[in-house]
């Protein structure tokens, strides 16, 4: 029987959560429809036994790939390289799958003939298992889309895609060679980004299958996870700046991308108000402003705030006190990033 969906599990120490991530795909009739790639990427807890049980007990739907450490990145590698399904989906190891959805996705992704397919996402809070809020609803914000339909994709310039909504056809993810930046993190957004730029056609799901954890110790967008990792954003940016000037050429893919990486570099400087403010910190942030008008003025010439152009005018003079003003008084900062 065809797989329908292959799903890469990104797998890192989370043996504590991997179980959840994993018991949706063991459930009949998903099982017999989807393929599971659990890449463990060096964990050092119990993550790889965990995945080797449930490859030993369904061994048509799981498939362990042990590997040294090299980050998100790599796990994706791995999987697409390895996929057979119609489609590819990735899951972090630390969310999972709706239970109620997941079979009715399938179906739709059976008949569909789209290149890429839109679906919303919910996040939920790490321990008590809370919803928190659903994202990108049909109701919320695509009601342009004709539901279930397949459209031409450049009919979608007000796409907003993230890794969370993503669905793509798998043979168009290996017939363009996507590779993902190695040992590096944030790089949910180049696999999106690059992954819509090979598609031609786009059509919306409006059931959430994806759940998202939030709050969970660690996470790459919690305040500590910025400071230490914030030059990983940055080395993402310009590789999809590049990526960008070099590879994307149809307009409505341009625009939708173009979007994207305007939001991508504002939260670089929004990282950067976000550390310590230390004299060499500050000559970071110098270089990067030089560079991105260096190699990108249009994106340059848009990143949003008066703040930033203050700072621009005197040479980044009072860095520390716009930083700190910003971190204090801005509420969707506090409300959806650092929430570890």
């Amino acid at each position: 029987m065809e797989k329908i969906l292959s799903v890469s599990v990104a797998a890192y120490n989370v043996e504590s959560t991997l179980r959840e991530a994993l018991d949706p795909f063991a459930a009949d009739p998903v099982r017999d429809l989807v393929e599971v790639w659990i890449v463990d990427d060096g964990s050092t807890d119990a993550t790889r036994r965990i995945a080797a049980d449930y490859e030993a007990r369904y061994p048509d739907t799981f498939h362990l790939i042990a590997k040294e450490n090299g980050g998100w990145g790599s796990t994706l590698n791995a999987a697409m390289q390895a996929a057979t399904g119609r489609y590819f989906k990735q899951l972090d190891g630390d969310d999972y799958f709706s239970h109620e959805n997941l079979a009715d996705f399938l179906h739709f992704l059976s008949q569909t003939g789209a290149d890429w397919v839109q679906s919303p996402y919910v996040t939920f809070e790490d321990g008590s298992g809370g919803i928190i809020r659903m994202l990108g609803s049909y109701e919320g914000g695509y009601r342009y889309f004709p539901l279930r339909k397949t459209i031409p994709i450049g009919e979608c310039e007000a796409l907003l895609p993230d890794m969370h909504s993503t669905t793509v056809r798998t043979a168009l993810l290996q017939q363009n060679h996507i590779r993902i930046l190695e040992h590096c993190f944030y790089t949910d957004v180049e696999f999106v980004l690059k992954s819509f730029n090979c598609c031609r056609t786009i059509a919306f799901y409006e059931r959430p299958v994806y759940y998202y954890r939030l709050a969970r110790s660690g996470q790459s967008m919690s305040l500590a996870g910025v400071r230490r990792h914030y030059r990983d954003h940055q080395k993402m940016l310009f590789e999809m700046l590049r990526y960008y000037q070099s590879e994307v050429k149809e307009p409505g893919q341009r625009a939708v991308i173009e979007k994207r990486l305007d939001g991508v570099c504002n939260m670089q400087y929004t990282f950067y108000y976000a550390l310590a403010c230390t004299p060499a910190q500050k000559r970071e942030l110098i270089a990067f402003d030089r560079q991105l008008q260096q190699t990108a003025p249009d994106f340059y010439a848009r990143v949003e705030g008066r703040p930033l152009a203050l700072l621009r005018k005197t040479h980044f003079t009072g860095y520390k006190l716009v930083a700190c003003c910003r971190m204090r008084k801005d509420r969707t900062l506090k409300r959806n990033l650092f929430a570890g």
